[in-house]
């Protein structure tokens, strides 16, 4: 402890700030300090009291009481006490005092250092507790009914007059009495187990039986014991109290048994009707032709109130729960009129207010009419169709994004289409030129046309057409290639940041379904930041050891934080269900996270949430680190030539409907000494086929008349081991592998190189 501590001002100062009562007499009985709380509470400055005697301080008689504790003190013992004390200003208080020596350097008292406690409060607490115990017993005396008080053991600590006078005893002896010796032996057995039980619940409880009173008769008694606990909680026994309720048991008897008789079929009869009343799914509720409520049935629903019996009798537009949704008490009042003039009213009606789900209610009043066919009630019921609707809006939007869905992927393949020849003719374009600015040109273009086919590949996932092909994928460029359309998507008003690992990882996944889903997330996360904010893209290695989902390895996590609104625990634990979505109806499908989801479990890996409400969200992709041996290069790059050496070139059979594609296929195979022949449907091609068989049929998957898998499947009929190579607008590899499961496909659009090293790949596995 640091030297300075111990100088005595500071020890003065330490004194000061503690919250008791301090003063310090010395072995004269002179008082030599006392500490700011007891200067404040004497209500005069300190310097006032140090160094006066401690009689001038209390008193002459005070001083002579405490003289002999005070030397006690001096020669080594503790003291405590409490004692009166007359204070200058607010007269007569308690104090609790505490002498304790004081021990000197040289191991010696020399004082006596005086601990205070005002305990006024505290002693008129217990002389009011005092007097509140007397006032009890004189009333408990008074009273004409048998009380009791029991400890936690069941013994009984008070018994009034009534009680001893009950039992034939007197004082100690009736407390004392075991009240189970009184008893009726036919009710012993349930009361004890009744008693017992009531005890252990800890609240009060009623016992009704028989005892034997001082003359011998047997009284019916009523007992309600009720639980006492101390300040702390903790149940110290009961008070009970009990009345003599024999004459009114007698009669009770004779009543139940009157009343049995005449209400037994009643008594069915009403069961039957709750039963079924209670049991419907709608609510209902009976009314007079004059909209007062007869009868409601006790289905519960969030918006209907839960004191349900009060309104019983009330007209029903005062209800509770029209109360609180007044905007639809006109309409109330309007359908109660009708139904009285024996109209049915029926309506859809919202049940809209703050801080309560809305729920939608199929209502109807119809009139009741009695055996003269005058109106008797009225009949309200309210079905709660908001799954209903919620469903058929989900069916609507669920349409139309398939809808919407199919008209993209038409589109999409149609541009392919197009695409196709547009990139074959820019291609040969470059390749032929000999005018560097013509190439130029053309190679703009041609950059241009495969960013459309970019384009095009998103369009047939959004469509779900484009299936899941999973192969290794560089995630640094893709992310880098995606920026120009992020900042488009996202505007000026959300800053975007990117921390991408320079180390360049591979991760195994489907390249367009994983710009799309990074899409997905950075609108999501636009919509979350009304008022702008940060976009953050973070991408790290990862290794997994145990996880639920993932096999032990190592992974990729790309991670894409935004800092809008955030979500609750409720949100995050449905936000990839298919269909979930917190936006308004028509702004969102609730299919981009459950896509986002799907295509990170799909390709070995798993997608996840971390977000708090206000405070931003955060989604974590995790993909399998591709290997080294499954970084291929894209097919467009060149391969080399493992053709056998032919005697004759191969003989090619081309088949597509669009006109162009198939001009600049057979071209481009022609120029590299391919025997071409085509043909413009399916027909035509099967009769060309018959006709003379070929090395290699590429064939057009969606034509129209005669598909393509259609007219694979005659072909291997004819021919099982025929090669064949796919091209098509789509990416239909699952469609492909059903119909000819070693056929490879290639993806429009598509250059010039990529369908030669195609051709020439598709005639070695042939």
């Amino acid at each position: 402890m640091p030297l300075d501590l111990l100088d005595p001002s500071n020890m003065l100062a330490i004194a000061d700030m503690l919250p008791v009562m301090i003063n310090f007499v010395d072995e004269s009985h002179v008082v030599r300090f006392l500490n700011t709380p007891l200067a404040e509470w004497m209500g005069e400055p300190r310097e006032r009291y140090l160094g006066r005697h401690v009689r001038e301080m209390v008193g002459e008689q005070a001083y002579a009481e405490r003289r002999p504790l005070m030397d006690a003190a001096l020669a080594g013992q503790k003291q405590w006490f409490i004692s009166d004390f007359n204070h200058p200003t607010r007269g007569p208080l308690a104090l609790q005092l505490e002498y304790l020596p004081w021990v000197g350097p040289e191991a010696k008292i020399r004082g006596v250092i005086v601990l205070l406690t005002d305990v006024t409060e505290q002693r008129a607490t217990e002389r009011a507790l005092r007097e509140s115990e007397a006032r009890f017993r004189r009333i408990a005396n008074s009273a004409p009914a048998l009380m009791w008080v029991t400890r936690a053991d069941r013994v009984r600590d008070f018994v009034n007059d009534a009680y001893a006078e009950f039992v034939g005893l007197k004082g100690e002896a009736a407390r004392l009495f075991d009240w189970r010796d009184a008893i009726h032996s036919d009710d012993r057995d349930r009361v004890m187990r009744e008693s017992l039980a009531g005890e252990a619940s800890g609240k009060p409880f009623t016992l009704e039986a028989r005892y034997r009173r001082a003359d011998g008769e047997y009284r019916w008694l009523r007992s309600v014991s009720s639980p006492r606990y101390d300040a702390d909680g903790r149940l110290m026994g009961f008070i009970g109290v009990a009345s003599d309720i024999t004459l009114s048991k007698h009669a009770e008897d004779q009543l139940k048994a009157q009343v049995e008789e005449r209400t037994a079929k009643l008594a069915a009869s009403e069961a039957r009707f709750r039963s079924i009343f209670d049991t419907v799914q709608e609510v209902l509720v009976l009314l007079d032709p004059k909209g007062n409520v007869v009868e409601m049935n006790r289905k519960k629903a969030p918006w209907r109130a839960d004191d349900l019996r009060r309104s019983v009798g009330r007209k029903v537009w005062e209800s509770a729960t029209l109360k609180a949704y007044p905007q639809h008490i006109p309409m109330i009042r309007d359908a109660v009129r009708r139904a009285a003039r024996g109209k049915t009213f029926m309506a859809e009606v919202p049940m809209e207010r703050p801080g309560v789900p809305t729920t939608y209610l199929d209502l109807s009043v119809q009139p009741v009419r009695g055996d003269d066919g005058t109106v008797i009630y009225l009949l309200l019921e309210a079905r709660d169709v908001t799954d209903l609707k919620a469903a058929q809006e989900q069916l609507r939007q669920s349409q139309k994004m398939e809808a919407l869905g199919q008209l993209t992927g038409g589109i999409a393949h149609d541009f392919n289409n197009l695409l196709t020849v547009v990139v074959g003719g820019l291609d040969i374009i470059c390749k032929r030129s000999s005018d560097d600015k013509v190439k130029r040109y053309a190679e703009n273009a041609l950059a241009a046309a495969e960013r459309g086919a970019r384009l095009t590949g998103q369009l047939l996932a959004f469509s779900r057409v484009q299936r899941l092909e999973v192969k290794p994928t560089p995630v640094t460029p893709l992310i880098e290639d995606m920026r120009p359309l992020l900042r488009n998507v996202l505007g000026p008003g959300i800053e975007k940041r990117f921390e991408l690992d320079a180390e360049g990882m591979w991760v195994m996944a489907d390249p367009t379904q994983l710009e799309v889903a990074l899409l997905n997330l950075a609108i999501n996360a636009r919509d979350a930041m009304a008022d702008g904010g940060i976009l953050t893209f973070r991408s790290r290695s990862v290794r997994v050891r145990r996880d639920s989902e993932l096999e032990p390895g190592d992974y990729v996590e790309l991670s894409i934080a935004d800092t809008g609104s955030g979500m609750t625990e409720e949100v995050i634990a449905r936000a990839f269900e298919p269909f979930f979505t917190t936006k308004e109806v028509g702004k969102g499908t609730g299919l981009g996270l459950s896509m986002v989801y799907g295509m990170a479990r799909q390709s070995g890996g798993t997608a996840r949430i971390e977000s708090r409400a206000g405070e931003g969200t955060t989604v974590k992709l995790l993909f399998r680190v591709a290997q080294s041996g499954d970084q291929q290069m894209d097919a467009g790059e060149p391969i080399a030539d493992h053709l056998t050496h032919r005697s004759r070139p191969a003989s090619i059979l081309v088949i597509d409907d669009d006109p162009d594609v198939r001009q600049f296929v057979v071209t481009s195979l022609e120029e590299e000494g391919f025997d071409v022949r085509d043909a413009s449907d399916g027909f035509e091609g099967l009769r060309l086929f018959s006709q003379e068989a070929a090395d290699l049929v590429v064939l057009d998957f969606v034509m129209p008349s005669m598909s393509g898998a259609e007219v694979a499947s005659r072909i291997r009929v004819q021919r099982p081991e025929q090669a064949i190579l796919f091209v098509s607008g789509y990416n239909e590899t699952d469609a492909v592998r059903r119909v000819a499961p070693d056929a490879p496909l290639l993806a429009k659009p598509f250059r010039a190189g990529a369908l030669v090293k195609a051709v020439r790949s598709a005639l070695i596995d042939g």
